[in-house]
């Protein structure tokens, strides 16, 4: 029996610039035009700046997960593909802003090859990017540090579909207000076995609104 850890590090960024004014609306020397000032100096003072935008707020719980992935005995692995019972790992987005009603074919087919799905009035559209380490042996899956040998961490979403490591994933839809979006993570072997021992790994959420 061993006691297994992962570590999940939900990453979010964006941001749109806002040029406050322009240089050449600004005169270079302040003007004077009366003599009883003659003594007096000035200058110019620039403001500068940036305003982002968030369609969601990512929840401060979310931001830096541990995911306990339980006892797993290494008995359980015969062959590459063996596999964990499944975790949940869920990101809690909060004040998540109504989205632009939109057919979404254009965005599926770009990023899966298929246009079965819509978006709907009030939902936004997320792509997600689970950036880490690569396994040697299966790069699909985390790489994990510690003294097992012959498994990774396998993500899937919630119907069981793989996620692969450093892919950009089809979109998710996300309802206005509070949101999550769920994920399992399982121990995967590589090969027949999967030696004993504790393990870390650590994996970054890259988020970006569509």
């Amino acid at each position: 029996m061993m006691k297994t850890r992962l570590s999940l590090l939900a990453l979010f960024v964006f941001g749109i610039s806002m040029p406050a004014l322009a240089d050449a609306d600004i005169p270079l020397q302040p003007q004077h035009y009366n003599r009883d000032h003659q003594g007096e100096d000035g200058g110019n003072v620039i403001f500068n700046g940036s305003v982002y935008a968030s369609p969601c707020v990512l929840a401060p719980q979310s931001r830096l997960q541990i995911i306990e992935m339980g006892e797993i005995s290494a008995r359980r692995f015969h062959q590459a593909g063996d596999r964990s019972q499944p975790v949940l790992v869920r990101v809690e987005l909060r004040d998540c802003l109504k989205g632009a009603s939109q057919a979404r074919d254009s965005i599926a087919s770009r990023t899966t090859g298929s246009s079965k799905h819509l978006y709907t009035t009030g939902e936004q559209a997320v792509q997600l990017t689970f950036i880490g380490e690569s396994d040697e042996h299966n790069r699909q899956l985390l790489r994990l540090t510690g003294s097992i040998s012959g498994a990774g961490i396998r993500l899937l979403d919630v119907k069981e579909r793989a996620l692969d490591i450093n892919q950009t994933q089809p979109p998710f839809i996300v309802k206005t207000g509070d949101s999550s979006l769920t994920f399992i993570a399982v121990l995967e072997s590589t090969g027949r076995n999967v030696t004993a021992g504790n393990f870390s790994g650590l994996l970054r959420l890259k988020m970006e609104y569509l």
